[in-house]
């Protein structure tokens, strides 16, 4: 269950035995079902999810629809990262759009395994200055890309995504509506 956390650190960063077993006696794994809610909205983000399988969503609600800002797919982290590091009230929900195995960390065990490791204090910042960068070029491509090239850069970059999300959260991810991602990829059929 810990294999795919402890390949991702890995490629990353070496560890050792030791590491390995602070991880084990810290993450909690569950299994989760689809449609299930993991944090919720107006509540402070309990956990750190790493998923082993599936794919989860981060939306939030505005005037009845659901927005979807982030889908993330195996081998990722996800949570509503302000309020679990912040300890503030979440504005966003976290989904399970498939079911899903995932390992979780509350942010007390978070930060006890942060301050017992140095090799995962450097993980976990390499892994936020990635979220940073990730997030600073979804916010250039949703200015400079059309609505067809950032679902065609979906397609190239992550096709499972394609195969296994519904699509009118990979719509609202783009930030378009349902009806014009059909559109669009009616246009790429022909």
């Amino acid at each position: 269950m810990y294999n795919k956390l402890l390949k991702l650190v890995t490629e990353i960063i070496e560890i050792d035995k030791s590491d390995a077993i602070l991880v084990e006696s810290l993450f909690e794994t569950i299994d989760c079902s689809k449609g299930e809610i993991l944090e919720v909205e107006n509540k402070v983000a309990k956990y750190l999810y790493f998923i082993n399988s599936g794919f989860i969503r981060v939306y939030y609600n505005q005037n009845g629809d659901q927005i979807t800002t982030h889908i993330n797919c195996p081998s990722g982290f996800i949570t509503s990262f302000s309020s679990f590091i912040n300890g503030t009230i979440a504005l966003d929900n976290i989904e399970c759009i498939t079911s899903c195995e995932v390992l979780r960390i509350t942010k007390d065990n978070f930060d006890i395994l942060c301050k017992t490791s140095q090799k995962w204090a450097d993980f976990a910042r390499i892994i936020y200055e990635k979220s940073i960068i990730y997030n600073e070029q979804r916010t250039k491509d949703i200015i400079d890309l059309s609505a067809e090239k950032r679902y065609l850069k979906i397609l190239k970059d992550t096709p499972s995504m394609i195969q296994n999300v519904p699509l009118q959260y990979i719509a609202s991810f783009i930030g378009i509506k349902p009806e014009s991602l059909s559109r669009i990829r009616r246009q790429l059929i022909t």
